[in-house]
């Protein structure tokens, strides 16, 4: 086997891969001895038909599929040997592969296309400035905050009159196009919540009416939403899709949440592990989660306008036509208009992925499986109110974490997490912020007025 690599471009080459029959004649025996082990045939005993009649049913296949091993491993192989640092993955080159003949040919030659990363020029000092906004916890926030879980923790009880936020009980019948009970249509004993009608007309009509009241309405015009109005008519959303028709509800019951009482039994419920006395010390508890979630928010916020400024100011070239194609072969989906108009997009993602990359190898940042554990651990052991000293009882949670590791998608989002943790730390020690206090509201609208006008600039 001879493996050679010829540069095609500033960021772009080909690997020629070339077999010879002792690269693959081994193996290619081997799959045929276990064919004539497995196959049968009417007048040959099983595991006895001649190799040669072998060869000549399974031998084209039997050499195509383990050239196809053959030359991937040594492709993986000569990538990690050379240490290439490639964008996606090699691609056949369709201007040097030619039609392979396996029945007849005996050496065989492979050409792959690879796009390399580019060389990144950008190193962290508190040379850079970086806005970072300071969100201040506002007491009207708390006040709103308190209220709502007061709402949340309240008790629902039967009232007279509807008003708003209300939710009501009662029996929903499906009418004819004459407004008369439909024969053998949808009926339903349902509750529906005020809130989830949208439609302002409808929710007026429920306004100010009281039990054994009807209302006539279309649910799905009232709601503008499949899952609501299955829900409430007791159906499948398929048929709630196509549904349109008038329904009569007849009211039966009227359900207000009276918002819980500010003592020591809504403490414990919302904070169980804490030992609050009063309301003044439940307000500041609650000022320190919504800190924490402004925060995390702020931070979240900070990162991502960080690398978007370094994508912005560093020089990154990529291999465009390369890209363009391993885009439209790795997605059947996509097709080549498509990609065209949302390369830039797609070439700016890139460039964030890859500055985030040049950030994490130059400055170490890593998650192992053992970070992981130990979060899993952590997490688990707060849950349980385990004593991070009680290392008995904290094995006891081994068994628990393996569980959560034969879940992919969540350790992968552990992963991530933690990831971003760090690299959210690197970057705020690194630079140099130019802190800005503002309070949420204000905070929101720079978010959104930031994104529009990333929005508008990808149109």
């Amino acid at each position: 086997m001879n493996i050679t690599q010829e540069s095609t471009g500033e960021l772009t080459a080909t690997i020629k891969i070339e077999l010879i029959p002792e690269d693959y004649r081994e193996q290619v025996n081997k799959t045929l001895k276990d064919f004539q082990k497995k196959s049968t045939l009417r007048g040959f005993r099983p595991g006895k038909i001649p190799m040669g009649l072998i060869k000549k049913m399974y031998g084209k296949g039997a050499i195509a599929e383990e050239i196809n091993k053959v030359v991937s491993e040594s492709l993986n192989n000569y990538i990690k040997e050379k240490n290439l640092d490639i964008l996606g993955y090699p691609l056949g080159s369709k201007e040097k592969n030619e039609e392979i003949d396996f029945e007849n040919e005996e050496n065989f030659e492979f050409y792959f296309d690879i796009g390399l990363t580019p060389e990144i020029d950008l190193e962290l000092s508190d040379k850079i400035k970086a806005d970072y906004y300071d969100i201040k916890v506002e007491d009207e926030k708390i006040k709103n905050y308190l209220e709502d879980i007061r709402k949340r923790y309240g008790t629902p009880v039967s009232v007279e009159i509807i008003e708003k936020g209300d939710v009501i009980k009662g029996d929903i019948v499906q009418l004819n196009n004459e407004g008369n009970i439909l024969e053998g249509g949808i009926t339903n004993s349902t509750s529906l919540h005020l809130d989830f009608i949208k439609d302002d007309k409808v929710k007026n009509e429920f306004i100010g009416k009281k039990k054994e009241d009807k209302i006539r309405f279309n649910p799905l015009k009232a709601t503008d939403n499949v899952t609501e109005t299955a829900s409430m008519l007791g159906i499948k959303k398929e048929e709630a899709e196509n549904l349109d028709s008038d329904f009569e509800f007849t009211i039966t019951d009227i359900l207000r949440t009276e918002p819980a009482k500010v003592d020591k039994e809504l403490f414990q419920k919302v904070y169980p592990k804490d030992n609050i006395e009063d309301e003044k010390q439940f307000r500041e508890r609650l000022r320190e989660e919504v800190n924490k979630y402004y925060q995390r928010e702020s931070d979240n916020f900070f990162v991502h306008t960080a690398i978007e400024n370094f994508v912005n100011d560093t020089k990154i070239n990529l291999p465009d036509d390369f890209m363009k194609r391993w885009l439209i072969e790795s997605d059947e989906k996509l097709t080549e208009e498509t990609v065209e108009k949302d390369y830039d997009h797609y070439a700016k993602s890139l460039k964030q992925q890859l500055i985030i990359n040049k950030i994490s190898k130059d400055n170490n940042i890593k998650v192992e499986e053992k970070d992981i554990r130990d979060h899993l651990k952590k997490s688990f052991a707060a849950h349980y109110m385990i004593d991070s000293e009680d290392e008995e009882n904290l094995k006891n949670l081994d068994p628990i974490i393996d569980s959560v590791f034969k879940n992919k998608d969540e350790v992968n989002k552990i992963h991530d997490e933690l990831f971003d943790n760090q690299l959210k730390s690197l970057l705020k020690s690194k630079l140099k912020l130019n802190k800005k206090e503002v309070s949420y509201d204000d905070f929101i609208k720079i978010v959104s007025e930031y994104h529009k006008n990333q929005d508008n600039e990808h149109k």
